[in-house]
């Protein structure tokens, strides 16, 4: 064992021991109490409920699993695919700022740099493992294998993944182009055969409800699919041996393919990370050459310059105490420019599956199924999509907190372009609902401006979460699995504490009202309700701002 090699084994295991330690510390601190009790309370439910429920559940065909688990893979690589190049500021391999200057400048080798990000991605895939190993484990036969196949496909996942982020850095805006069109047609055609096959499988008239449930069947369907399944070979032998009935001679051959695919993956990575860095020297030489770099920096000083005076136009039009608050939306609607594509991709499905009950043909319960989906739309899949707040700036935290601002005006500052980003895809979706059911000007105000304040409420809570509990832009781990279950948990509970809520002042209103007042004043109150919790969620996230402390908050890396 070589030198480098030995040392970075040992720095790898020092980091693992001491990350280790430092979670049962973070576990004991006051600061976190109420978040490590729920933590606590979280697994042991998890594990409680996950065995009862296990023990009485109907067994799956293991035919189904296998083309679960390979087809599963690749349309989650489709979506990264698409995500990836659309993308225009690409990382590299995700390392963080630590690695790459303890590490990039280090006497190592560029194939051994990366193949430690892979050995960092372990510990993600062993958790993922365990979780889905019990979930699937009365499928099987032998669970061993399973845990081995799981492992196996979840590591050539993530080798892939990453292959294809840095084959993405490395290709020429020519290239980019035809792969953004390619790719966008592949996950189209996806779609399409998607809805086909919920169209398929549900029978006609059918409310959105059980179009809703089928949809689980009808992506299993589409992961079951031939051309799916050309695209998952890597994954078969894994596959197989997760759902291995009886052992034999092909057994042992399927669990030598699976071990294999992890250093082949290792290898075609260490291979594309090369050529992308060798493809983009070539790419700065020649802009070097041909004096391109001069023609885009002068254009870049005048395009800053015409911003800067749109900025100060825009200014003179707005009360002197909005400007700060207005210089961060400023800040963030150009730095939001590298993510257009990758918001518009992000919002394009969900305004699609929002609108989907407009084909079941039942027009009583249409537009309800519509807000409905809309609503969880903007709790669930909003806020990891548009993560330029707070949460993106925790690098930068201490240069926000050096600016002389009031609290209010940073936390609105912050959250103000990816609640209007939500507005638009709530104001779009609902109004090419309306345009079809016609559900009337009462239901659309009244809607429209609950929906409003959910989208405050929801970011909001998120940053005002974060900032009590902070966490980095690509932490993995035992915590991270912990804290998104407890947040989608939490967020179900408060769907269903609005819904009844809103149930309950309707009775009210029924009981108290004639029934010529009971359409105003039930919209007027549920407006005013939505924003009173609205305005003080945002009173709670500027008070975990004012309370945020660096040197006891920052996590470190």
């Amino acid at each position: 064992m070589t030198t480098p090699l030995r040392h970075l084994l040992w720095l790898t295991a020092r980091r693992a021991m001491f990350r280790l330690h430092r979670g049962f510390t973070r576990l004991r601190s006051p600061r976190r109490i109420v978040a490590s009790a729920i933590a606590v309370v979280f697994l042991s439910v998890y594990v409680l409920n996950g065995v009862l429920i296990l023990a009485s559940r109907r067994t799956a065909d293991p035919e189904s699993l296998r083309l679960w688990l390979s087809g599963g893979m690749v349309l989650y690589l489709i979506y990264h695919s698409v995500r990836c190049v659309w993308t225009d500021r690409q990382v590299d391999m995700e390392y963080t700022a630590a690695e790459n200057l303890w590490l990039g400048g280090a006497p190592i080798s560029r194939s051994l740099f990366a193949g430690y990000k892979v050995f960092s991605v372990l510990f993600s895939a062993l958790l993922k493992t365990f979780f889905l190993a019990i979930a699937l484990a009365p499928d099987v036969q032998h669970f061993w294998l399973l845990a081995v196949g799981v492992f196996a496909a979840l590591m050539m996942l993530e080798t892939v993944r990453m292959s294809w982020q840095r084959f993405v850095t490395g290709i020429s805006q020519r290239d980019l182009v035809f792969w953004r069109v390619s790719l966008s047609i592949v996950a189209a055609a996806a779609v399409v055969q998607l809805f086909a096959e919920l169209v398929r499988i549900t029978p006609p008239g059918s409310g959105p409800g059980v179009y809703m449930m089928q949809s689980f069947t009808a992506v299993g369907h589409v992961a079951s699919s031939s051309c799916v399944q050309w695209l998952a070979l890597p994954w078969q032998p894994a596959a197989l041996l997760a759902t291995t009935s009886e052992l034999s001679t092909q057994t042992f051959s399927q669990l030598i393919a699976s071990i294999s695919l992890i250093p082949a993956g290792i290898v075609m990575m260490v291979r594309v990370d090369r050529w992308a860095n060798r493809s983009r020297l070539d790419r700065e030489r020649d802009a070097l050459e041909t004096g391109q770099y001069r023609q885009v920096k002068e254009a870049s000083l005048a395009t800053r310059y015409a911003r800067r005076s749109a900025l100060d136009l825009f200014e003179q039009r707005l009360p002197s105490r909005t400007h700060d608050a207005l210089a961060l939306v400023w800040r963030q609607t150009l730095s939001v420019r590298r993510y257009f594509g990758t918001i518009a991709f992000s919002f394009c499905l969900p305004t699609l599956l929002c609108l989907s009950p407009l084909l079941t043909g039942r027009v009583s319960n249409q537009w309800a199924f519509v807000v409905a989906g809309i609503a969880l739309c903007t709790m669930l899949l909003a806020p990891p999509a548009l993560r330029i707040d707070f949460r993106r700036d925790l690098k930068r935290m201490l240069l926000l907190r050096g600016l002389p601002l009031n609290p209010i005006n940073a936390v609105l500052g912050q959250m103000l372009l990816p609640i209007l980003i939500t507005m638009g895809f709530q104001l779009t979706t609902l109004a090419i609902a309306a345009s079809v059911v016609h559900p009337g000007w009462s239901q659309i105000l009244g809607w429209s401006g609950m929906l409003s304040a959910l989208a405050v409420f929801t970011f909001a809570t998120e940053n005002a979460l974060f900032l009590a509990y902070p966490h980095h832009e690509h932490a993995q781990g035992l915590g991270m699995v912990v804290r998104a279950n407890v947040m989608f948990l939490g967020k179900a509970t408060l769907i269903a504490a609005a819904v009844g809520a809103l149930l309950l002042w309707v009775s009210v209103c029924r009981s108290l009202f004639s029934e010529s007042y009971i359409a105003p004043i039930y919209i007027t109150g549920a407006i005013a309700g939505t924003w009173s919790l609205a305005i003080a969620a945002v009173v709670v996230t500027s008070w975990c701002w004012r309370r945020f402390d660096i040197a006891a908050d920052l996590p470190p890396e």
